[in-house]
């Protein structure tokens, strides 16, 4: 999504040069200046690691300094929930050859993307490596009586599109946790791993993103905030969308899939106060773009539109604000719960109705078109903010550690402060120097 799930940091940027000392790796310092607490087992871990990732012939000075700074803060996670640093050693280094892999031999990925899990099996590697970052006894599933439902409508052959928000590059990692490890009302194995979700091209190409990303069914598009850099490759990039555009059709034509897609075009980012208060807006081309490909495709298969909603930010929360450069936005790995929400299905036909009074018509419509358009996005993202209130009371009922009134105050302080001391190349959050 953006998705939707990809982690990079970068060195620090600031108007005078960073002076390393000699001898000094200049990975320890970005680490130190963000995790201050790993105890000497951690730090001896993290050593040994850092030593085989600089060793590698294809590794890049940056990426290893993504991967140190990235596997510093999951270590910090691991350390904090009681768990023996050298657990996670194995996937760590799994994760860090599939990285090698990537630099070596980048993968490009069709505008249809199917997991992998041959020869190497890259969804078992995700699974792994975000297993100690969630907390299953806080994660829920609500409006789970709903799920049933969209499983018939598959099995029938029918479509389903989930219009969701997103709030974290980890989201189909959630939702792999959620059915594949949550409570028995809804765990159902092959619920998530039959979603196919919409990415925008970031996770594709950073080589520290697409051993995530190859974990799973993709719809793969160029958003517009990347279509045009560099201005050579526009035109390229726009007939990949076309294709994919296409491939998107053909699944709608075949029937019996599930895409799951974030209308706003981006992750929620937090109010002024530092909380998720509520989704992002829904961007309404965005909406309609899906009702027209349904309509195309109504006569051989029906497309059912579901809201849902997420809470996850905890995981990975985005900078308070969107970076205005590309590849380089500081990540922080954060322990939390992973919460999902399905509201009743959609209905435009029947609810979204354009008044004949264009007074009466959202702003800025121009005419009767727009106004539909309009109107339908509204529909969908006030079903979608319903059931993201719904999770959000139901944390608050249940004093979740991580998503109650109170916890999300700490989170909204504790995300700052972390931001605040991560690199300042492409972060929003960094002092301004």
């Amino acid at each position: 999504m953006t998705l939707l799930f990809f982690w990079w940091l970068v060195a620090f940027k600031s108007g005078a040069a960073l002076v390393v000392p000699s001898g000094t790796v200049r990975g320890t310092v970005l680490r130190t200046a963000l995790v201050e607490d790993l105890t000497s087992d951690a730090e001896a871990v993290i050593g040994r690691v850092m030593d085989d990732v600089r060793s590698r012939e294809a590794m890049t000075e940056e990426v290893a300094e993504t991967i140190d700074t990235f596997l510093s803060t999951y270590l910090g996670v691991i350390e904090d929930i009681g768990r023996d640093p050298e657990s996670v050693v194995d996937v760590m280094r799994e994760y860090v050859d599939m990285v090698e892999e990537q630099l070596k031999a980048p993968f490009k990925f069709e505008p249809l993307h199917r997991a992998a899990t041959e020869p190497v099996d890259y969804y078992a590697m995700d699974t792994s490596f975000m297993e100690p970052l969630i907390d299953m006894e806080d994660s829920v599933v609500l409006g789970a009586e709903f799920v049933a439902e969209i499983t018939k409508q598959l099995e029938k052959g029918e479509n389903v599109v989930l219009l969701s928000n997103h709030q974290t590059e980890a989201d189909p990692s959630a939702w792999s946790a959620l059915f594949d490890r949550g409570d028995d009302s809804w765990r159902d194995e092959s619920f998530a791993k039959r979603m196919i979700m919409v990415a925008g091209d970031r996770v594709t190409t950073d080589p520290v993103a697409v051993p995530f990303s190859k974990a799973r069914n993709l719809l793969c598009i160029y958003s517009k905030r990347h279509i045009d850099k560099p201005p050579e490759m526009k035109r390229a990039k726009q007939l990949h969308n076309t294709k994919t555009m296409g491939a998107m059709l053909k699944l709608l034509a075949d029937g019996g899939n599930m895409i799951w897609v974030a209308p706003s075009g981006g992750r929620d980012r937090p109010d002024t106060a530092g909380d998720f208060s509520k989704p992002a807006f829904f961007d309404a081309k965005s909406v309609e773009m899906f009702r027209i490909m349904a309509n195309k495709v109504g006569i051989f298969k029906k497309t059912h539109f579901w809201p849902t909603a997420m809470l996850t930010y905890r995981l990975f929360p985005p900078p308070p604000q969107v970076s205005t450069g590309g590849l380089g936005e500081p990540r922080i790995a954060m322990r939390g719960s992973v919460n999902a929400c399905f509201g009743p299905e959609l209905n435009f036909d029947q609810e979204v109705v354009v008044p004949d009074d264009p007074a009466a018509w959202p702003e800025g419509c121009a005419d009767a078109k727009d106004a539909a358009r309009a109107l339908a996005a509204a529909y969908a993202y006030d079903a979608c903010k319903e059931a993201y209130d719904r999770l959000l009371e139901a944390a608050t009922a249940r004093g979740s550690p991580y998503y109650s009134a109170e916890a999300r105050k700490l989170n909204a302080e504790k995300v700052l402060a972390e931001y605040e001391k991560a690199p300042a190349n492409n972060n929003p959050a960094a002092p301004k120097k």
